[in-house]
């Protein structure tokens, strides 16, 4: 018990890749075996709930409940001023805001999916909701930065979590259509930063990320997904032009060393 939480951290992490793979694999066999596909959404399911199913039974076994009640407290920090709802919210603003001066413009005309309907579109939302933000952020922020942010500075923690987070996701593309890998893995290490900044400045609050979570993955889903707004190259790089405005403003503004200017007695990790 005592290696293991001496190397918690990297047991978290193996375990979070190995049940993703794990279950990317059981998803696979049944689509040969075919006519499984509840089956399947469940084992897709327990994949990207890795980083949380990891955290908790790892924060369990080393600092019982105390631990679990001190993990899990991130989602009743609710109370943490307007500016950092606004904060994630502007990650689909934005690219809406582009999306229409862009129709506007060109003349575009947006194509929706032929099965969307208005009970779908709110179905795709919770599920949107669920497939990332709240399946993984008890485990990414929640667990492991505060853990890197020990041993390094906030901007490293971000680099090294973004490089783990976005390889995590390789799985994935074995079973589902996604955006190119090199595209993604600066995006999602750019995110990265900006989730430690969000999460560093509210007290640990993951509610914050998961909203910063939520918005990221819903301009995928619906302005070039089943709702398209904007061609996919014309997204790309109003994206990327807009997440690297943001974030070296962040880091300007609130340093690389702690991503925030409160006292380090107020941040939500020990130094």
């Amino acid at each position: 018990m005592t290696s293991l939480k001496k190397y918690s951290l990297l047991t978290f992490f193996v375990l979070s890749y190995l049940i993703m793979i794990v279950g990317v694999f059981i998803i696979l066999l049944l689509r040969e075996i075919g006519g499984l596909s509840l089956l399947e959404y469940i084992m897709l399911l327990v994949a990207v709930t890795s980083p949380t199913i990891s955290a908790i039974l790892l924060t369990g076994l080393n600092d019982g409940k105390e631990g679990l009640k001190k993990l899990l407290s991130g989602f009743g920090k609710w109370k943490v001023g307007p500016f950092w709802y606004i904060a994630g919210f502007i990650l689909i603003l934005l690219p809406i805001i582009v999306a229409v001066f862009y129709i506007i413009i060109s003349g575009f005309v947006p194509i929706i999916a032929s099965n969307m309907t208005i009970g779908i579109f709110f179905l795709s939302l919770l599920e949107n909701l669920i497939m990332g933000p709240l399946s993984e952020e008890a485990g990414w922020r929640g667990y492991a930065l505060p853990r890197l942010e020990t041993r390094m500075s906030a901007l490293k923690s971000s680099l090294v979590l973004g490089i783990i987070w976005a390889c995590w996701h390789l799985p994935l593309y074995l079973i589902e259509p996604r955006m190119p890998f090199y595209i993604y893995i600066v995006i999602v290490i750019v995110l990265a930063i900006l989730f430690t900044w969000a999460y560093n400045n509210t007290g640990g609050s993951l509610i914050i990320p998961i909203i910063f979570h939520f918005s990221f993955n819903a301009t995928g889903r619906y302005i070039t997904g089943t709702i398209q707004l904007m061609p996919l190259m014309i997204f790309y790089i109003s994206a990327s032009i807009m997440l690297t405005i943001y974030t070296i403003l962040v880091i300007a503004y609130y340093g690389p060393k702690r991503l925030s200017r409160k006292p380090e007695s107020e941040l939500p990790f020990e130094i």
